[in-house]
């Protein structure tokens, strides 16, 4: 298997602006995984959803987006990474005019397979075209921009979101694409390299194909949705199977056909055949502890941004817009990080950097931990979110490049698309184990909060369900009624919102500080990555 990138450090032209298409592309999709959130309550009342529906929109998308991502990397190896970018930007920006056009819940379920298939196309071959294009002190300040870009927009996504929303309309959120896909297209032709890796010598592995994506799909469901369907008993009115929830079996067949992959994708690559995953990748100490570390940093992160919105729109009542602008500090933080870690790695080491941003990290989140509190504000959430955000930049981006570092470019594709598929399942597992986590605490937390009230025991137990049912929206709703249109004295108002708040973050902060002994240990493993300065690579 040979090498086919011809683009080395001392022959690319235009490779800073080749960067910058490539960080802008990213963008676009990583934005694009946070807007939508922000908008779905609108979409919903416009289209006439039901919350299943809406739930769909996003569900369908992370499906797709993650079943595809080996496939599409190992493609762009072989067909070239400059075209596969342009083909998935393309196909991206379809789905994006498919959507603003929806009028049901069908047309917007195929747009959004549409954007799925385009983001999945362009995710991994960004990151194998920086693999493959810079190298030496370039590569080191290529993947810090690259990363602080990542973690910056995700952070700016619900901010854009509900600007769109509150003061346009949520069909912005996918118009926006349209003028900067174009951009992309017509600077990737003008400015961007093409750059192949490792061809398919005997044809498409379609074999490997139809077991990844089978695999990855029932895997990622079962996680997305084992909390709504239930995890072994089925709950509401979700399909069963032997009496119980279908998501065990969903799991144990996603498992089987994902192991099946992996074993004829062994047997190919022992037989010198075409196969979509060389797992001789995993035999380096940087790519397989690495990828391990993404993992469990992506299990923590998504967490983080799953319970704290819940804090500042239901506890604080702070608005959407209001409450985008305020996880937009972590982008602030991953800004200011991209402009140090350059620095920082060329005078250390990119496992240092690693090792420091997860530090901060998870400092960030024993921030949270102890200060998190109805009575405290905003002030040191902004603040903490700020040394989150930094310690994000740092270690997103100088991860990734560990990662990679000893993967040969003729197979960056491959480790590329692995790297986004192994973050993209870890956040999946992030937002089931802590949601799971966290509505175990209120079920245990909510219950008999509002004993000694003087509220009718039917009446008491309807409100506890509520908070636990609506994952505390339902205090939200509470704040802003009228208490004689719920015959409640404002004092005995005040006394119910006070109790609830209370009870309520203490679940947040519990389920926090479990999240932050997640964070830890990926800090912790830090310390068997290579602690010595990255030589340059070619």
């Amino acid at each position: 298997m040979t090498d086919t990138t011809t683009t080395q450090q001392n022959t690319v032209k235009h490779k800073w602006w080749a960067l910058a298409i490539l960080a802008l592309s990213v963008s676009l999709v990583v934005i694009d995984g946070t807007i939508v959130n922000v908008s779905l309550p609108v979409i919903m009342k416009d289209l006439k959803l039901s919350f299943t529906d809406a739930e769909w929109i996003i569900t369908l998308y992370s499906l797709i987006f993650s079943s595809l991502l080996i496939t599409m990397g190992r493609i762009a190896d072989n067909f070239g990474r400059k075209k596969m970018l342009i083909i998935g930007i393309v196909i991206f920006l379809i789905g994006s005019i498919m959507a603003s056009f929806s009028k049901d819940i069908t047309f917007m379920l195929a747009a959004r397979t549409m954007q799925g298939i385009g983001g999945a196309t362009v995710l991994p071959t960004t990151l194998s075209a920086v693999n493959s294009l810079f190298f030496g002190k370039d590569r080191i300040v290529a993947f810090a921009v690259w990363g602080s870009v990542i973690s910056g927009m995700a952070a700016i996504g619900p901010l854009l979101g509900g600007y769109f929303t509150t003061y346009m309309t949520w069909h912005w959120i996918f118009w926006i694409n349209l003028p900067i896909g174009l951009f992309i297209i017509l600077a990737a032709l003008k400015f961007l390299p093409e750059t192949y890796g490792e061809k398919m010598t005997n044809g498409f592995d379609f074999i490997g194909f139809i077991l990844s994506t089978i695999g990855l799909i029932l895997l990622v469901f079962g996680i997305i949705e084992g909390r709504n369907y239930g995890w072994w008993h089925v709950k509401g009115d979700h399909p069963t199977l032997f009496n119980l929830s279908i998501i065990p079996t969903l799991l144990v067949v996603g498992a089987i056909f994902f192991a099946l992959f992996l074993v004829w994708e062994a047997h190919l690559s022992k037989t010198n055949k075409s196969h979509l995953l060389d797992l001789s990748l995993f035999k380096f100490k940087s790519f397989s502890l690495g990828n391990t570390i993404a993992g469990i940093v992506a299990i923590g992160e998504s967490g983080l941004l799953f319970l704290l919105p819940l804090f500042l729109q239901n506890i604080l009542t702070l608005s959407p817009i209001k409450s985008g602008a305020i996880l937009a500090m972590m982008g602030l933080g991953a800004f200011l990080a991209g402009g140090m870690a350059s620095f920082i790695v060329e005078k250390t080491s990119a496992s240092f950097v690693v090792s420091l941003g997860l530090f901060l990290e998870t400092l960030g989140f024993f921030g949270f931990f102890k200060t998190v509190d109805p009575n405290n504000g905003l002030t040191w959430i902004i603040v903490w979110l700020i040394v989150y955000g930094i310690g994000l930049g740092f270690a997103s981006a100088q991860l990734t490049s560990i990662v990679l570092k000893d993967v040969p470019p003729a197979q960056s594709g491959q480790g590329s698309s692995i790297q986004s598929t192994v973050r993209q399942i870890g956040s999946a597992l992030g937002i089931a184990i802590i949601g799971t986590v966290f509505g175990l605490q209120l079920q245990h937390d909510i219950p008999n909060t509002l004993d000694n009230v003087g509220l009718p025991t039917q009446v008491q137990h309807s409100l506890e369900s509520s908070v636990i049912d609506s994952a505390g929206s339902s205090i939200r709703v509470l704040k802003q009624s009228n208490p004689e249109a719920l015959h409640l004295t404002k004092s005995i108002q005040d006394n119910i919102v006070t109790k609830l708040d209370h009870n309520f973050t203490n679940s947040v902060v519990k389920t926090i500080g479990i999240a932050s002994i997640i964070m830890c240990i990926s800090f912790i493993l830090t310390f068997g990555l290579y602690k010595r300065k990255d030589k340059a690579k070619g």
